[in-house]
């Protein structure tokens, strides 16, 4: 698909709108955009919360971006594709840690219309060999989370998480990484090869989202 090809090579924000209403999740949304945001994703309380109402709102306000519908799809993998297609995102999310089959059911349909499908590893104990089994079932992007809770939780430590990251890439699929990232900590994983970089609260919750978005943005971009 051309948006894979367009993504492969690139260094990319994505910004996490969780947020409960469509109108506060707008505001910020046109803030980042107009910063150099380039992916806007619609966070799945959002998506609870608003539909597919949401994901059309944050396209008409995205001037082009690519919109990312947080679906962290269960079950009925099909049918949630047909959502993210409704409102016109062109990247959805399943969760890797459930069965193959509606993984399956929802790469097939997204890729019908031409969506990216993320696995999103969360709970996922052996990362490497599920992130494997997921690129042979068609998952597009593996999401990964470094949050130091995660890493705790785990029992991982950051060379684990870093070896992790670069045996993910050599698997041939985009790496996105989340979990409590901000400016230092972004700097921190430059030199890891992630495809895109998902940041929350660190500008949601800012006094001023479009400066945290530019400079973010300007680190990412350096290289």
């Amino acid at each position: 698909m051309e948006l894979l090809k367009t993504l492969n090579n690139s260094r990319l924000l994505q910004v996490a709108l969780d947020f409960l209403k469509i109108d506060d999740a707008e505001k910020v949304a046109i803030e980042t955009v107009r910063a150099g945001a380039d992916i806007i994703e619609c966070g799945t309380p959002l998506l609870k919360a608003e539909g597919i109402n949401a994901l059309r709102r944050l396209n008409q306000v995205s001037n082009g971006k690519i919109v990312l519908a947080d679906t962290k799809t269960a079950d009925a993998g099909d049918v949630e594709a047909e959502i993210a297609n409704l409102g016109g995102a062109k990247i959805m999310t399943v969760l890797g840690i459930m069965d193959d089959a509606t993984i399956e059911s929802a790469v097939r349909k997204a890729h019908e219309y031409g969506i990216l499908v993320q696995a999103d590893l969360i709970n996922v104990k052996n990362v490497r060999e599920r992130a494997k089994e997921l690129k042979d079932l068609g998952v597009d992007i593996i999401g990964l989370h470094v949050g130091l809770d995660v890493q705790k939780k785990r029992g991982i430590s950051v060379s684990d998480l870093k070896k992790e990251i670069k045996e993910v890439s050599e698997l041939g699929v985009l790496v996105s990484v989340a979990g409590g990232l901000n400016r230092e900590r972004v700097e921190e994983l430059l030199d890891l090869p992630i495809n895109i970089f998902v940041v929350g609260g660190a500008i949601t919750k800012s006094k001023n989202p479009y400066d945290v978005t530019a400079e973010i943005v300007k680190v990412i971009k350096q290289k």
